[in-house]
């Protein structure tokens, strides 16, 4: 059954995406061995999550606070607001990883010298040399880091033709698809491109360079719009994420102008 989700809030839209959801219980609690004693805390890697997190009511925060700022996002650059909550979460284990808590960088995006950095600092892994390479930008909070990853992703070399191809693919009807399987109504989308197969194009376009093992990378991605607390091949009527991406506006100058 096709649902109409046309004057929905967003914020309405991620309450029953996060409703809808069985994200993964918290781990139980550290246990006492046979002589009382306490169990030793888990050791934290280099590159793992901090031990215990995230727990399901934080998976639930991190998607709602960054599916706003990637909304956004989207309305400003054109960057499709999907595929960026599904990068923050690949990339920082819900905002867990050492990176993103030392550092906001949500997207293990690379500090480089030169003016691209805009001025930033820069942080290294305690388990990396300091090198050009191993260095990651810091932001100072994590919705200037949704802004300043979208807006390089929208204007960068590596990645201008991928984002104006996709607001291409959302103005022009470029590879316009039924949405059914996403429990939307074609009208909510402004019967333009299908918003699934814009995003996935989009994902591949920028896979290389952003990631040293792209289809690797790309899957992953796709896995998680599917389903951001179960990722797999199955796309979620409830949970997906292009969900995000169907609802933005596009951006104001790539919008078709109306008919007469």
């Amino acid at each position: 059954m096709v649902t109409n989700l046309r004057g929905i809030p967003l914020v309405l839209l991620l309450a029953l995406i996060a409703c809808s959801a069985s994200p993964n219980p918290p781990p139980t609690p550290e246990a006492a061995d046979a002589s009382g004693a306490m169990a030793e805390p888990e050791a934290w890697g280099c590159y793992d999550l901090k031990p215990g997190h995230p727990t399901a009511s934080e998976q639930e925060t991190f998607l709602d606070e960054v599916a706003r700022l990637a909304t956004k996002a989207e309305d400003r650059y054109g960057v499709p607001a999907a595929a960026l909550v599904a990068m923050a979460i690949a990339e920082s284990g819900y905002g867990w990883t050492r990176l993103a808590l030392n550092t906001n960088n949500l997207f293990a995006w690379k500090h480089f010298p030169g003016p691209a950095t805009e001025g930033r600092q820069y942080w290294v892994l305690e388990c990396q040399p300091d090198e050009p390479g191993t260095r990651f930008v810091v932001f100072a909070d994590r919705a200037e880091a949704v802004d300043f990853v979208a807006r390089q992703l929208a204007a960068s070399d590596n990645y201008r033709a991928a984002t104006e191809r996709y607001r291409r693919d959302r103005a022009a009807e470029a590879v316009r698809a039924p949405l059914a399987r996403l429990g939307l109504d074609q009208d909510v989308a402004g019967g333009r491109a299908d918003v699934v197969e814009a995003v996935n194009r989009w994902v591949e376009g920028v896979a290389d360079p952003y990631s040293s093992k792209p289809e690797l990378w790309s899957r992953n991605v796709r896995h998680i719009m599917n389903d951001p607390y179960a990722p797999s091949e199955r796309l979620s009527p409830e949970r997906n994420l292009y969900r995000l991406s169907g609802l933005a506006p596009l951006p104001r100058d790539t919008a078709p102008a109306p008919s007469s």
